[in-house]
């Protein structure tokens, strides 16, 4: 995000007390934007200029951030323990599993690592952005990602493909073997 919209964020979290539905909706929207292309900017921010009296329940992942940060951030290359998300029943910040595929959206980036949220479990899976087969420059479009481990997780490479565009292919060449099994049907009429 650039200066400008950075420090109108900052404003609108300042009056979020006084905020509308639909722009409390916008904002919270903003800050997700932003927490994907800087994960700890939008946190601090939010801390920093929220207004107290704002009754506002931030992203998960932004409420996560300093855990990811302290437990995750740092060791990368090393195995670390799950953690648990504080009110959120059954869900956890954790690195990936050895032979697993997790799917959904980016929903933050640090220095170090990208976090996605697991449309399976619901939890925050963190990557080391070192790892994986594909430099990330964070677009919004990142709403269906698949990130795969087909041997080791933790220290091995992650496998990122666009789950979108597999699935328009998919429909593509749905389209195209039906458009030929026309034209062959066709010309069998015409004999």
């Amino acid at each position: 995000m650039k200066k400008e919209q950075i420090n109108e964020l900052a404003s609108r979290l300042e009056k979020a007390h006084r905020l509308t539905n639909t722009e409390r909706v916008a904002l919270l929207r903003d800050l997700e934007r932003y927490a994907k292309a800087d994960l700890y900017g939008a946190s601090r921010l939010a801390k920093d200029h929220m207004h107290k009296q704002a009754d506002l329940r931030l992203p998960t992942v932004m409420l996560a951030a300093d855990r990811i940060g302290k437990h995750f951030e740092e060791r990368t290359r090393e195995p670390r323990r799950p953690v648990e998300l504080y009110g959120e029943q059954d869900r956890q910040i954790r690195q990936p599993e050895d032979g697993r595929e997790y799917r959904g959206p980016v929903v933050g980036t640090t220095p170090n690592c990208l976090v996605q949220l697991d449309k399976d479990t619901g939890d925050l899976i963190v990557h080391a952005r070192t790892t994986l087969n594909h430099s990330f420059e964070v677009t919004g479009k990142e709403e269906a990602l698949a990130i795969s481990y087909p041997f080791k997780a933790v220290g091995g490479v992650g496998l990122v493909r666009d789950v979108d565009h597999e699935k328009q292919s998919e429909i593509g060449l749905q389209h195209a073997h039906h458009h030929t099994r026309e034209n062959t049907h066709g010309m069998e009429h015409n004999r």
